[in-house]
């Protein structure tokens, strides 16, 4: 068995990109209040763009458990509906939510990469750990550690999809792929995974056939949020089984695998040594302005006018108008606020 922290001894070798990823995600603090804040609107457009889905009679047959009756209470929930599924599963529906509507949204969308495709692997995982750690009588996450997982997941894609790939890369299935990375090492991270098991996580990534082949596919635009759906569901199936007993190293093959994968997402000499920051949700952060801010603010209070009873929305609304209320919340207490009692 290898570490590969203490393998890599050419920084410019393939591998070292899983490295540093690994490393960002399992180490780095965020304390920039700017990207914290633009994360959270990122939350907050997604989150409305994905109630607005939920009314899409093309989505909705596609929601819940993989087979009739497969539902887990206590498990990881849905916005907007009154799912409890397995977090791979509600990966995937929540998927369909966020990604169907993020396509064109500037606040989602920068040069390729979309925020809403890790988010819909990261709010479950939260969810899910949330409410073990409260069952257990322990500290549960809070909404700001969902908000700096949200900046570092977009940093990853970022270095990916800036820095790994030329232009033309980012074209067809390379940013699936790219929120399929990052989406699954942010999620080993949520878990508790060390870096040597978030790369674990990454060579199971890069072991999927639509990793480990460098093709300029290109997925039919009806199709792309199942697409993307799929790829969180698979990212969090990843992080759960690197952190299964047994899997906390990796045999020479899997270096194998993450070594032609680093290759066929674009790494080459030089890409991991421009350190891990804040820097891409910062320059998406330094873009917006204050009438974006209000627009989006605006659209996410009318789709919850929509989506939840009177009174519900109006907590829904005065808890988004609070950001240090609600950074400071739980995650498993989000989640319950933004639960329906309908059908879904």
């Amino acid at each position: 068995m290898l570490n590969p922290l203490r393998q890599v001894a050419d920084p410019t070798d393939t591998v070292s990109l899983a490295v540093a990823m690994a490393d960002y995600a399992a180490r780095y603090t965020i304390d920039s209040d700017c990207a914290i804040q633009t994360a959270r609107h990122c939350l907050t457009d997604a989150l409305g763009r994905g109630f607005e889905a939920l009314r899409d009679p093309q989505c909705a047959p596609l929601m819940g458990p993989l087979v009739p009756g497969a539902v887990m209470p206590g498990g990881a929930r849905v916005p907007g509906t009154s799912l409890e599924l397995d977090p791979a599963q509600a990966a995937f529906c929540t998927g369909l939510i966020l990604c169907r509507s993020a396509t064109g949204c500037q606040w989602l969308s920068s040069l390729g990469e979309c925020v809403a495709d890790p988010l819909a692997a990261i709010l479950p995982v939260a969810d899910y750990q949330a409410r073990k750690a409260t069952m257990e009588g322990k500290a549960p996450l809070k909404v700001r550690d969902v908000l700096a997982a949200i900046v570092k997941a977009v940093e990853i894609q970022g270095l990916l999809a800036f820095e790994g790939v030329n232009d033309t890369a980012i074209m067809g299935t390379a940013p699936i792929r790219f929120a399929r990375a990052a989406a699954a090492a942010i999620a080993t991270a949520q878990l508790g995974g060390t870096a040597t098991q978030i790369i674990t996580a990454l060579s199971y990534v890069c072991i999927e056939g639509g990793m480990a082949h460098n093709f300029d596919g290109r997925v039919p635009a009806g199709r792309a949020h199942l697409a993307r759906a799929d790829a969180a569901s698979r990212a969090v199936r990843h992080a759960c089984q690197a952190m299964a007993p047994g899997s906390s190293y990796l045999t020479s093959a899997d270096l194998g695998a993450v070594d032609l994968a680093g290759a066929a997402l674009g790494a080459g000499p030089g890409v991991p040594n421009k350190p891990l920051r804040t820097e891409v949700i910062d320059r998406l952060g330094r873009r917006r302005t204050a009438e974006q801010v209000v627009e989006l603010t605006t659209r996410f209070r009318a789709a919850v006018e929509r989506c939840f009873p009177a009174r519900q929305a109006e907590r829904i609304k005065a808890l988004f108008a609070a950001p240090e209320r609600l950074d400071d919340l739980p995650v498993n207490e989000l989640l319950a606020a933004l639960v329906t009692n309908g059908a879904r």
